[in-house]
């Protein structure tokens, strides 16, 4: 997909991937924490046949040997994969990488062309054999490069900027609401930022100011650490798992 690298998807995940080994500590317990709301939300499945997840990333924050284990096929979605991701995956003969746009637009979005978030999104083949589906880190970051990109090239303005960012979150909630099984959505609610001196500059929605789902339980990530800054500040993410059937 030529629109990962033009829009800058791959640049973004080997950024993070670099975030990661430097902010080991402060991204661990994270990573952890988004495991055992995996963990937990496949536990409420009937069956065990097919498990997608989208927003599958680095593999980091997922239980990938339990997860094989226990599911007969295991579908790992997302824009880019870079190798450490597709070297672990070689190692489980039921886990599938899947290259996919999840919200359908970005071809779309690329080119400046209307877009139609609700009637876009990518759907599995077998959607009626899949047990349980998880959104990881994916809902409330699905506005950001697109609407980047289309407010600096195609001069989008910031209510329509506003509208496209709304849209694409609660398409990404229907498209969740396709599967029948178990569906467990793991997402920035809010988001935070601090001085040096730990006093709070700025807090917004990370949803934008679209309802999520009841909470099943949350945590704080300290996404920027100090050290991470230009402007000596820290970005703590507030984040919250949603499960439902």
């Amino acid at each position: 997909m030529p629109y990962a690298r033009k829009m800058g998807y791959l640049t973004e995940a080997i950024a993070m991937q670099s975030r990661h080994k430097r902010c080991y500590r402060q991204w661990q317990s994270h990573f952890q924490s988004c495991q055992n709301a995996i963990l937990e939300a496949v536990s409420q499945c009937q069956q065990n046949r097919h498990l997608v997840i989208m927003g599958a990333g680095s593999l980091a924050d997922i239980p990938l040997a339990q997860l094989a284990e226990k599911f007969q096929q295991v579908d790992l979605v997302d824009l880019v994969f870079l190798k450490p991701a597709r070297q672990t995956a070689k190692q489980y003969a039921n886990v599938t990488l899947i290259e996919a746009d999840v919200s359908g637009v970005l071809s779309q979005v690329c080119v400046g062309e209307k877009t139609n978030p609700d009637k876009a999104y990518w759907l599995p083949d077998q959607l009626g054999q899949v047990d349980a589906v998880v959104s990881l880190n994916l809902a409330t970051q699905l506005p950001l490069i697109p609407v980047r990109w289309l407010m600096k090239h195609f001069e989008m303005s910031e209510a329509a900027a506003d509208r496209l960012g709304k849209s694409l979150i609660e398409a990404h909630l229907k498209q969740l609401n396709e599967f029948s099984g178990v569906k467990c959505l793991i997402a920035d609610r809010q988001i935070q930022e601090y001085n040096a001196e730990g006093t709070l500059l700025d807090q917004f929605d990370a949803a934008w100011d679209i309802c999520l789902p009841d909470l099943s339980s949350a945590w704080d990530w300290e996404v920027i650490p100090l050290g991470e800054s230009v402007h000596k500040t820290r970005q703590i993410n507030r984040v919250g798992v949603s499960i439902w059937g």
